[in-house]
């Protein structure tokens, strides 16, 4: 997965694609720069990428993730997701990406959303708390978040994401996740 940002991005959109890149299965950031989404399209295809991330940025705060899929053309995925907040934990990860990370609600509230980033992300969705490993833990408590941990310890790594809503960005449109 490639990840990137708006054309100009706040400090902290960047710093969060940075740290996804680094949590998310083969998946590198670039920044956007003056790239057209063509320009970010060919770059991911390019790699070996079929999906881009790209978080939007409003009033010097990550707003959106929005989501492309890359064949031999593009399209945008029709699903959005919209923060409400971003929280950067900077601790140190060994490796640069998580191998077998899985999706896992914690929660009855959380659930419809877990089913719905394991599709858009293509990353495993879990109904047990995986014993050791990385997993995204989703709860709805005080508002539906985002939180990466390593487990068995349960030690949080990473950003942790309020997300305020998330669901399709095209309505009526046949490009469902």
């Amino acid at each position: 997965m490639l990840l990137t940002t708006s054309r100009r991005p706040c400090h902290l959109a960047r710093i969060l694609g940075r740290e996804l890149a680094r949590l998310l299965p083969d998946s590198e950031y670039v920044p956007r720069g003056v790239k057209t989404i063509e320009k970010v399209a060919a770059l991911a295809r390019q790699r070996g990428h079929h999906r881009v991330i790209i978080i939007n940025s409003s009033s010097d705060r990550p707003s959106e993730m929005r989501f492309l899929e890359v064949g031999g053309t593009w399209q945008w995925l029709n699903a959005s997701m919209k923060l409400a907040g971003v929280a950067v934990n900077r601790v140190k990860i060994k490796g640069k990406n998580f191998g077998g990370l899985k999706i896992y609600a914690g929660d009855p509230g959380s659930f419809n959303f877990s089913r719905w980033l394991s599709r858009v992300l293509s990353i495993e969705c879990t109904d047990r708390l995986p014993e050791s490993g990385p997993v995204v833990l989703l709860t709805s408590d005080g508002g539906l978040k985002i939180r990466f941990r390593i487990m068995p310890c349960a030690e949080e790594v990473g950003p942790v994401l309020s997300v305020a809503s998330f669901g399709p960005l095209f309505r009526g449109a046949n490009l469902e996740v």
